[in-house]
């Protein structure tokens, strides 16, 4: 049986387009895959930057407290005037008692007998000394109650509205372990009798010394900013004991605010380098062989140790801890060429 053929005719003109479009296909058809599908090459080196670095970075420092000091008076009568609410001051007034002032004093040693002209001791000397810091006459430096510690000490009765021939009654005075101190615990209110010897008072410990909390030591010092006070952190330290600092921080309303909990959980501060320093920029990935804040890099194709001072968002900010200079290397190794190397 035969099978019918159909012929279907087509114009000339669009036989010549097939054509063409065939030729078309063929002619941009690739021979081989596109370059853009080959494997990316490994980055093995970067080119490196340097930047200024002030190293300043917000931490929770933590205060080691004494014990809380109770004051003891010397004078006994009825407490007629009271002004400790507000915190005590070496050669200010505290309270009267029968009508007399009662001067705080902070004094290097505690006094603990009447003193006159011709008296000798350390005592004595701690007198002269803090009437020289209140800018009274004084023997300042010598253990002499003499002439000059007899007007110093006139005059500050005088200021306090006590009468006095220039000799320190005991009575006259209440010992306080600091220039200025806050008060708690205060019992000799108005009207309160008081005897000699009585505590009328409690001083909250003080800090003998502030510690970063999680610090890391470094080599150069910083600055240490607590509550708008400053202070030098020394190199490879992270607790500073610095007397004269723990007590202007004990002194700021910030931290006189703060509870014993707040107080033990620890307090915002800031540390920054004395002087900023020139780091280099590098991919974290480029610093090698890790151990706590040191490692290496290969710069310029040279193995260098370097200390880690900082991190931004995946980049490392290093500078070399030997003689290399910071400024001349331009680019570190990434990658493989890193993989069979160890720092040191």
């Amino acid at each position: 049986m035969r099978r019918k053929v159909s012929i279907v005719w087509l114009p000339l003109s669009v036989m010549t387009a097939m054509a063409l479009t065939a030729g078309a296909c063929a002619l941009w058809l690739p021979d081989r895959a596109p370059a853009l599908l080959d494997s990316a090459k490994e980055i093995t080196s970067v080119p490196v930057n340097t930047q200024q670095y002030s190293g300043q970075q917000q931490v929770t420092v933590v205060p080691t407290m004494s014990a809380s000091y109770g004051l003891i008076g010397n004078a006994s009568g009825t407490v007629t005037a009271n002004w400790s609410g507000a915190g005590l001051n070496s050669g200010a007034a505290a309270y009267k008692v029968n009508d007399r002032v009662i001067i705080a004093l902070n004094t290097a040693s505690p006094l603990y007998r009447d003193l006159t002209v011709g008296d000798q001791g350390d005592d004595v000397r701690a007198l002269n000394d803090e009437l020289g810091r209140l800018g009274y006459a004084s023997a300042s430096g010598t253990d002499l109650y003499d002439w000059r510690t007899r007007a110093g000490w006139q005059q500050l009765m005088s200021d306090s509205g006590n009468t006095s021939d220039g000799s320190l009654h005991l009575s006259d005075v209440l010992w306080i372990p600091q220039s200025s101190v806050r008060t708690e615990s205060w019992s000799a209110g108005v009207g309160v009798v008081v005897n000699a010897s009585d505590i009328v008072g409690e001083v909250p410990g003080g800090i003998t010394s502030l510690t970063i909390k999680n610090g890391q030591a470094l080599d150069r010092s910083r600055v240490l900013t607590v509550f708008d006070q400053t202070t030098v952190l020394p190199a490879g330290e992270t607790t500073v004991s610095d007397a004269a600092f723990c007590q202007q921080v004990a002194l700021t309303e910030g931290f006189r605010t703060m509870t014993a909990d707040m107080l033990s959980a620890g307090f915002d501060a800031t540390l920054a380098f004395e002087e900023p320093v020139t780091v280099l920029r590098v991919p974290a990935g480029a610093v090698y062989g890790i151990t706590g804040s040191t490692g290496c890099v290969v710069a310029d194709g040279e193995e260098t140790p370097v200390l880690i001072v900082g991190a931004e968002l995946g980049v490392s900010l290093v500078r070399p801890s030997d003689d290399t200079d910071t400024s001349a290397i331009s680019e570190v190794a990434l990658g493989s060429r890193l993989s069979q190397l160890t720092c040191g």
